[in-house]
Formats: C-alpha cells, sequence, structure tokens
C-alpha cells in the first residue's frame, strides 16, 4: 500500500528517543509499503510564531517560521533514516513528486504560507493515490468534542467527514500556529480525493501495521 504518515509537531517537543518512528517507517518498507512522512513544527514552531506576533509580522510571515521549524523536524527525520530516506526535504508538491520518483521514503514539512502540515500531507496523499492518511496525533482518534476540555467525550471509532467538519467547526481557525486536526483545505482535497483517513495516538507510533489490521485503536474517517 502507499502510505501518507502525518505525525503530529509536538511528537518533536522533547529531546527523547525518535527511534520509534524510525523504526515503525522501517517496518513499514520492510513489509512491502511505500511511505510518505509529514512533520509538524510543535511548541518550538509555536514560539517562534509568537515571537513573530510580538514583532508584529504578519500571518504570511508567520506561517513561513512554522514551515521552516516542520523542515527542520523534517530533515531530522530523513537523516535518521539514511538507508530508507530521500535525503533532501521537498519545498513544494513538485519537488515531493520528483523525489518520491526515486523510491525511497521521502519526509516532508511544510510547503507553503496558508497551508497547514495536515493540508500538505492531504496534498501529498492525493498526489500519490495513497491507500490511507494515518493521522498520529495527541489524542485515541475521533471524539464528539474535545476530549482535553469534555472528559466525558464520546470516541468514534467510524466518522465522516460531514461529521468531522460539525466536530471542528466551533474551534477551527486558520491563523498561523492554531491549525486543528483537518483544516478546511485539508477536508476539501480529502474530500474530492476520496482518501480515507487513520487518526491515531502517537504512543501508538510503533503499531502501524496493527492499526492497519484493525487490531489497535484508532478512528477512521470516511469521506463524503
Amino acid at each position: 500500500m502507499k502510505l501518507v504518515i502525518k505525525v503530529t509537531g509536538k511528537f518533536f517537543d522533547d529531546l527523547g528517543d525518535k527511534a520509534p518512528l524510525s523504526a515503525s517507517i522501517k517496518s513499514l518498507v520492510e513489509e512491502g509499503h511505500r511511505v510518505a512522512l509529514v512533520t509538524g513544527g510543535g511548541s518550538t514552531a509555536r514560539k517562534y510564531i509568537g515571537l513573530g506576533r510580538s514583532l508584529q509580522l504578519n500571518e504570511a510571515s508567520l506561517d513561513l517560521l512554522g514551515i521552516w521549524v516542520a523542515r527542520l523536524n523534517a530533515f531530522l527525520m530523513a537523516m535518521s533514516m539514511p538507508d530508507l530516506a530521500y535525503a533532501k526535504v521537498p519545498e513544494n508538491l513538485e519537488q515531493f513528486l520528483e523525489y518520491w520518483g526515486h523510491g525511497k521514503v521521502v519526509v516532508v514539512g511544510g510547503f507553503q504560507p496558508g497551508q497547514s502540515t495536515a493540508a500538505v500531507s492531504a496534498l501529498v496523499a492525493e498526489a500519490i493515490s495513497a491507500d490511507y492518511l494515518i493521522m498520529v496525533t495527541t489524542v485515541e482518534g475521533v471524539f464528539d468534542s474535545d476530549p482535553k476540555k469534555n472528559p466525558n467525550a464520546k470516541f468514534l471509532p467510524r466518522v465522516t467527514t460531514a461529521q468531522l467538519k460539525t466536530i471542528l467547526e466551533s474551534s477551527q481557525s486558520v491563523k498561523a500556529g492554531t491549525y486543528e486536526l483537518l483544516d478546511p483545505m485539508a477536508m476539501k482535497i480529502v474530500e474530492r480525493s476520496k482518501i480515507r483517513v487513520i487518526v491515531t495516538n502517537v504512543d501508538r507510533i510503533g503499531k502501524i501495521t496493527r492499526i492497519l489490521k484493525g487490531e489497535e485503536i484508532a478512528s477512521i474517517v470516511e469521506p463524503v
């Protein structure tokens, strides 16, 4: 299968071991899957964005700060897999497709202002006709409300993009550093290309094979 894995930037917020992600990618490749990895910027990106706001930078400039941090995380992961990953991090979709043509894992940060890394991952998934876009987040999957704010939030093992829109619309933002699980652009791409999305927890980063088999907790988002 062709898989796009989008890893939350929060995964990079500490200096702990990143080997489980590299090992998981290696296992997927050894099983015959083709993999693209998209990294978020995390708290480091938000710190720079906050500093930029204090200096009255505009939203496009703030987006660039976040993109550069996401690319730094992408370089980290690419360099951690020298035998598997393409050595360069693409800066746009055309470059991604060029690098993808070499048959290696391609690691992506951001592309351009106005696009979250969620939107980037959806574009990448669309461009390669991926079987799944796997969103690795800080929650178990999709809930009917924010589980960090509502302890009674109900876990949803299956949800449509229409339902997910309703859940997210009250908190959705397009400001730099505030993107949600799937921002409006990512949602449109998923819907138009009928991309199947799996949402799971970063703690299961080493269990993606089991997730694909339905043996681990995750939510499936069906495009409609």
